[in-house]
């Protein structure tokens, strides 16, 4: 079974399977979707303009009927007649999105419930750095086998947006001695306050995803959007004066 992909429709159709190569005592026939690309002898791919609709009104693929003689064997293909072959099978994409966030919420919660890390713990301070970061899950590759057979792939990207309007992107990293978060504030995903309040931050992990079906070009999935936020008090640091000793 093969199948192509319609924009339109948003959803893939398959395609009889029995559309290879058939023989008759003195003629072979094979039948190869209407791309440019495509030659007998290769099914390749389906292209958008081979898409068509039936007498019925079904949506189809557009074949060209191509035959040559048995013997001599290796004689060239003659072009016999174009048939437009509904297809056995429709999964919508929608389905597919469906089917893949299912996965990710039940096998994958850093992904579905990402988790906010700030430095400090507890507290800011007035014009200090507060650090946030997360854990960075990296690329994912999913196979599956419903509702139709293939892999997906996801990146992700990250998303910050902090109460005094700053804003990072990326995953961010824990604090590390080596790198100063005032003299290098691009190493972090980092920012100040500069009175004492409330400090929250807001994370946006969107994950863009395509599925590959085996001969069809990879198609892209609605984004995945998880959101999560995370708050500390900002305090102001106040000098006290004590006496010397002695």
């Amino acid at each position: 079974m093969g199948w192509y992909y319609s924009a339109e429709d948003r959803a893939f159709f398959s395609t009889p399977a029995a559309f290879a190569v058939s023989a008759e005592p003195t003629f072979e026939y094979t039948f190869v979707p209407t791309c440019q690309a495509n030659a007998p002898g290769s099914v390749g791919g389906v292209c958008t303009t081979a898409l068509c609709t039936t007498s019925a009104g079904e949506p189809g693929v557009t074949f060209w009927q191509f035959a040559r003689p048995v013997d001599p064997p290796g004689s060239g293909w003659t072009l016999q007649d174009t048939i437009c072959v509904p297809g056995e099978r429709r999964v919508d994409l929608a389905d597919i999105e469906a089917q893949v966030r299912q996965i990710i919420e039940d096998r994958f919660r850093e992904i579905a419930e990402p988790q906010i890390q700030l430095a400090p713990q507890t507290a800011a301070l007035v014009n200090l750095p507060v650090l946030a970061w997360t854990q960075d899950v990296g690329d994912v590759r999913l196979d599956i086998e419903q509702p139709l057979p293939g892999a997906i792939d996801a990146s992700p990207q990250y998303a910050w947006q902090w109460s005094n309007g700053a804003t990072s992107e990326g995953p961010g990293r824990p604090y590390s001695p080596d790198v100063s978060p005032t003299a290098n504030a691009s190493f972090y995903v980092s920012t100040s306050y500069e009175r004492r309040g409330e400090a929250s931050v807001t994370l946006t992990v969107t994950w863009r995803a395509q599925v590959t079906v085996p001969g069809v070009a990879p198609v892209d999935l609605d984004p995945l959007v998880y959101t999560t936020s995370a708050s500390l008090p900002v305090r102001e640091a106040r000098s006290v004066l004590v006496d010397s000793p002695g």
